[in-house]
């Protein structure tokens, strides 16, 4: 596994650009790799404007980003440039410090204006230190990230998308792979399997949730964690069922359900794919969820959905499933969104 810096040169608190960081550097830890920051603005100034490359702060700062195979560069965008306090770091660097690095440059700014920032002002400064490789990198619009009070963040699909694809290239170039393109599923090539949670195709479900809960939500807790429940629950002797849906041997999408009660099954664990998203697959996995609860005997399905989940929310309303709530409410002051949906007595499986 590889060890991978990151650098946040945001000046202020709360920050958009950091956020986003905190996004990529989870998805990161999730692949198994070591994350360890640089936030230039706990640098001190004085030395950082006095050029004092060989102040302790500024060294060990610069000896963190030595000591790492791949970096990560984060910046916003002021005045059509990158920010001065990167620029000032930067500066104080050995000629070639990314020398043979892997280097994934990512940008915020509040109008599409400046999206050629990364291409024309940051990635030949990152080119002149010597970068090994430098990924596509992705500017990020500020009315793309939703930051909550408390802390928690949500993406819009125009950011969150491509930002998973980057990464995603960036970790492949980490391993000496080659980035995969992602293309639309085919509908009659997606095949439907019943699988456990242990099992290793469930892996990229249960990771990307972890890295989605506890980026929309901004906390570790059990459900963040998905350790609310065990494993177990979702094993066919409990009662339970685990869905996966599986297309050129990669798991796309999937589900499972729980005993809620004697009639009742309870859906959890809802995910598709960010790039196989919007192509109808997270209908699927609902389907398949009733034929697995129908089998088992229950007459109706449960689930709670959080308020920072708009997406899954829309999903279960167009499935048919009928809120438990004031939907004309600010889902934050609710909590926990209630769904249910009773069993049809016949249940037609998609094809």
């Amino acid at each position: 596994m590889a060890i991978i810096a990151t650098l946040s040169s945001s000046p202020s608190v709360p920050s958009r650009t950091d956020a986003v960081l905190d996004y990529v550097s989870k998805r990161l830890i999730s692949h198994g790799h070591t994350v360890t920051p640089i936030v230039l603005r706990d640098l001190p100034a004085d030395p950082l404007l006095r050029g004092q490359a060989d102040h302790p702060d500024i060294a060990a700062a610069a000896s963190v980003l030595e000591a790492a195979d791949a970096v990560v560069v984060t910046t916003p965008v002021y005045k059509a440039a990158y920010s001065g306090l990167l620029k000032v770091f930067l500066d104080l660097l050995p000629q070639y410090a990314l020398k043979g690095k892997t280097v994934l440059p990512l940008a915020t700014g509040g109008t599409p204006a400046h999206v050629l920032v990364i291409d024309y002002a940051l990635r030949p400064v990152l080119t002149s230190l010597g970068a090994g490789a430098i990924g596509q990198g992705w500017f990020v619009l500020s009315s793309h990230v939703r930051l909550y009070d408390g802390g928690g963040l949500l993406l819009d699909p125009a950011a969150s998308v491509p930002l998973y694809q980057v990464t995603e290239a960036f970790l492949a170039t980490i391993a000496g792979d080659q980035p995969k393109e992602s293309t639309p599923v085919q509908a009659a090539a997606v095949e439907a399997v019943r699988a456990r949670p242990e099992d290793p195709e469930a892996a990229p479900l249960l990771a990307d949730l972890v890295v989605e809960y506890s980026t929309r939500y901004g906390r570790t807790n059990a459900n963040t964690q998905l350790t609310e429940v065990p494993a177990a629950d979702f094993h066919a002797e409990q009662g339970g069922a685990f869905v996966l849906l599986r297309s050129g041997g990669q798991t796309v999408a999937g589900g499972a359900i729980r005993r809620y009660d004697d009639a009742t099954a309870e859906v959890k664990r809802m995910w598709t794919s960010q790039v196989h998203r919007r192509q109808g697959l997270g209908r699927r996995v609902l389907v398949e969820l009733e034929a697995a609860a129908r089998d088992l005997g229950y007459r109706r399905l449960y689930l709670t959905t959080g308020p920072r989940q708009p997406e899954a929310a829309g999903l279960y309303l167009a499935a048919g499933f009928e809120p438990r709530f004031d939907v004309e409410a600010d889902p934050e002051s609710i909590g926990p969104l209630p769904f249910v949906k009773e069993i049809p007595a016949e249940l037609k499986v998609a094809s």
